[in-house]
Parts: C-alpha cells; sequence; structure tokens
C-alpha cells in the first residue's frame, strides 16, 4: 500500500485532468498458427503485440464539473493520438481515444461518471518520404513547437499551483505572485512594449491565485515571443544567419538576467509590478519565476532560429548551420537538466505536487528532446540540398572576384565564396596557395 500511495499519479489525456474511480488494461499478441496435418499441435508465429487497450472509468464532481466535462470531451474529440497518463504506468504514448460515454443522476449532484476506450497507435509512415526535403522537417518541427508552448503553460501552471492558499515548494503564495508580476513588468520594459496592451500586474488574491498567474503567464510568453520576433526581423538582411542567430541569443541571455536583477535589485519596489503587499521578494520564491521565463525564452529563441534559417536557406552555410545547431542543442540540454532538478527538488521535500510535476516534466523533457532532434534534422537537410563543398588551393594571388571568376566564371558569385570562406583576412589581397572552400556547382 506504500508504494501505491507514493507512486499514484494524477490522471490525464492531453493535459486535461480527471479522477479515476477503476481502470482495466488490456494487450494481446498477433499470432499466426500453421497447422500440420497429422501433427500434435500448431507452428504459431508470434507477430508482435496488438496494442495496449485501457478502460478507464472516470468521475467529476464538486462545483465546475460540467467545465471539467466539457474540456475533457474536446480533447477527446481531437484527430490523433495524445499522450494518457496512466495512475499507475506513467506516461502511455501515442493513445487514441476510440470510443466514450458518460452518465448523470439525479441524487448526484454534481457528479458525472464516463466510461473511456484508449488504444495504443503506431504512428503511421508517409506513403512518399522525401528523408532531404527540408520543408517536410521545417512543418514538423513547426508542429512540435506548437506542441511545446502548450505544454509549457500547463507546466507552470503545475509548478505554482498551490493548495489551501500555500505553496509546498516556494513558500508565500504573496512572495511568489509579487515575483511574477516584477519579472513581467521587466520583460515588458525590456523590449519596450505597449504598457497599456500588455498585462504585467495585479492585485493579489487569493481566491483568484491561479487564475492571476495563468494570465500572467500567458501574458510574458506573448511579450518574449513578440520581443525576441521583433528583434530577429531587425537582424535580418543587415547580418548574416550566424551573426543573427548570436545577436537573438544574447537577447535571450540578458533576458534570463532580468529574475536575478528584480530579486537583487537596492530598491525592489522601484515598479509598481512588484508591489504585492510584500518588503522582500525570497530567493526561493524567485526561483520557479525564473525557469518559467527560461522555458518560454528558449521556445521563442528556437521558433525565430527556424524562421531565419529559412530565410536565408539560399545563402546560409554549412559552418553557420552545425554552429547553430551545437549551441542551440547544449541550451536545450542545459533547460533539461534545470527540469529534471526542479522534480528531485520537489520529491526531496516530499511535495504533494511531486507526482504532478513528475507527469509534467517528463512531457516537457520529451517535447524538448523532440525538438533538439527535429532541429538537427532540419540541418541536415538544408546543408544535403546544398551542392558539396570543395576545398582546394587558390591558383592565383589576388581578389576574390578574380577567383571566383576563376572558379565559376562568374564574379557576382564573389559574395558567396566570402561566406564559405570566413577566414580569409582581406577579399582584395588572397595570397596564392591559399586553402579555399567552394560549391562544385
Amino acid at each position: 500500500m506504500t508504494m501505491w500511495k507514493n507512486n499514484l499519479q494524477k490522471a490525464s489525456y492531453k493535459n486535461v485532468a480527471f479522477d479515476v474511480i477503476s481502470i482495466s488494461d488490456k494487450n494481446e499478441k498477433a499470432l499466426v498458427r500453421h497447422g500440420r496435418p497429422f501433427a500434435n499441435g500448431t507452428d504459431i508465429e508470434d507477430l508482435g503485440t496488438q496494442g495496449r487497450q485501457c478502460q478507464i472509468a472516470a468521475v467529476y464532481f464538486g462545483a465546475g464539473f460540467d467545465t471539467k466535462l466539457s474540456q475533457l470531451l474536446a480533447v477527446l474529440e481531437e484527430p490523433g493520438a495524445g499522450t494518457l497518463v496512466h495512475p499507475v504506468l506513467g506516461l502511455l504514448q501515442n493513445m487514441i481515444a476510440a470510443s466514450w460515454s458518460f452518465r448523470t443522476e439525479a441524487d448526484s449532484v454534481n457528479y458525472v461518471a464516463l466510461d473511456i476506450t484508449f488504444f495504443e497507435a503506431k504512428e503511421s509512415a508517409p506513403i512518399f518520404l522525401f528523408e532531404n526535403q527540408w520543408l517536410a522537417k521545417l512543418e514538423q518541427i513547426h508542429n512540435t513547437l506548437e506542441k511545446y508552448t502548450q505544454q509549457l503553460l500547463g507546466y507552470s501552471e503545475t509548478l505554482l499551483s498551490v493548495r489551501e492558499g500555500i505553496s509546498s515548494l516556494w513558500g508565500s503564495t504573496n512572495g511568489v505572485f509579487a515575483a511574477l508580476c516584477g519579472v513581467a513588468g521587466s520583460v515588458r520594459r525590456f523590449f519596450d512594449l505597449d504598457p497599456i496592451k500588455y498585462l504585467t500586474s495585479k492585485a493579489f488574491s487569493s481566491a483568484s491565485y491561479n487564475q492571476d498567474v495563468s494570465k500572467l503567464i500567458h501574458s510574458v510568453a506573448t511579450m518574449v515571443t513578440t520581443g525576441l520576433t521583433n528583434d530577429a526581423q531587425f537582424a535580418t538582411g543587415s547580418l548574416s544567419s550566424r551573426q543573427t542567430f548570436d545577436s537573438i541569443s544574447n537577447r535571450v541571455d540578458s533576458l534570463n538576467n532580468l529574475p536575478d536583477y528584480v530579486l537583487h535589485s537596492q530598491d525592489i519596489q522601484e515598479s509598481e509590478e512588484a508591489i504585492n503587499h510584500v518588503q522582500k521578494i525570497a530567493g526561493i520564491q524567485m526561483q520557479p519565476i525564473a525557469q518559467i521565463l527560461q522555458i518560454i525564452s528558449i521556445g521563442a529563441l528556437i521558433q525565430n532560429t527556424v524562421t531565419i534559417i529559412e530565410v536565408n536557406s539560399d545563402i546560409v552555410t554549412a559552418n553557420e548551420l552545425l554552429y547553430i545547431n551545437n549551441n542551440l542543442r547544449l541550451r536545450i540540454q542545459k533547460l533539461i537538466d534545470i527540469l529534471r532538478e526542479t522534480y528531485d527538488y520537489a520529491d526531496n521535500v516530499k511535495s504533494i505536487n511531486a507526482a504532478n510535476i513528475y507527469t509534467q516534466t517528463t512531457i516537457m523533457v520529451q517535447l524538448l528532446a523532440n525538438i533538439a532532434a527535429q532541429f538537427n534534422n532540419y540541418i541536415l537537410a538544408v546543408i544535403n540540398q546544398k551542392p558539396p563543398i570543395r576545398t582546394r588551393k587558390a591558383d592565383i594571388s589576388g581578389t576574390i572576384h578574380q577567383l571566383a571568376y576563376l572558379l565559376y566564371q562568374d564574379i557576382k558569385r564573389a559574395n558567396e565564396l566570402m561566406r564559405l570562406n570566413p577566414h580569409l583576412c582581406h577579399p582584395s589581397f588572397i595570397q596564392r596557395n591559399e586553402w579555399i572552400n567552394y560549391y562544385v556547382k
């Protein structure tokens, strides 16, 4: 009974939670029997399992049960598979809601019971698959980033959730709310955005805490996305792809330092956003806000990086692409480590939300790993669509235009040679036998 109590997780499907009365799981083998005459028994060919079947008896009760029911029915009707959080088995990927029914009774006020059947599905491979088609990779990563954006809001709300007005992880909810307001105001000023258009502060109310937190996090996410997109659009065209990426990533680093600035500012109440009936914000209360800002900012950084490469796909070089890929994957791995540390902390302090944080953390980590893998495939697809690169020694001493004419009989490709050879000291003073990178075509 101790293991059941400690390991039981909150059931949910596509991030919509529900209470469970009972679960019946089933799986079976796909077998082919080959009978032979005058022989006892049959030869049995094992073709693997047919996939898990899960029948769940779920309930909603209490005030607002009808709203929760509508949310669950909406995700059950959505096409495609999703993640089912099994109370005992944990995360079950690619589960499709096959059938469901619900019933209410006059004697049971504010109560509804549901019977839902889930089947495990395998992602079908497309009939026509072009491995080097970078547009297909681009669409794939855009879809995953959309899921990531939805999931980060769910993770943030779980991280900051409270019970009876107290957070089991971060202490005073008043201080946590003040930290969130202070960071939201700093983000708005960091990007110089319209103070009327974006929500950055609100009077603290324990009754509406969850709703207010959700609105503020959504506002911060919108401000970060808008601000970094504006920065990327300003830099694109005047800078190379690598320089643009470095510019945006430096902005992200400065953005992620804002919580530390708000926390250690000599006058923490210099802005109205931080005034929430507290004199000082503790470091432990700023910790989840800083993490949420990191989660939001890296999503916006990835989105803008994908767009930068898409716009400059004809001129971006393989070296630039490899540099961007390595840098971004290191950032993703660092965030994954932070997420895991947060769950370890929740587990060590025996938080009542540890099981929910584990579920949300696992989903976030999987999405980040998928994004890293898909971004890597996207980079390879962009590289593969380019002509092969060769390296040779310069046959002449002269200018980059003379070298372009020697290689391609086209001096207009001099800029292309400059992008492929950032090691050249000066385009007008190329020495004979200096190594030159150039496209075959």
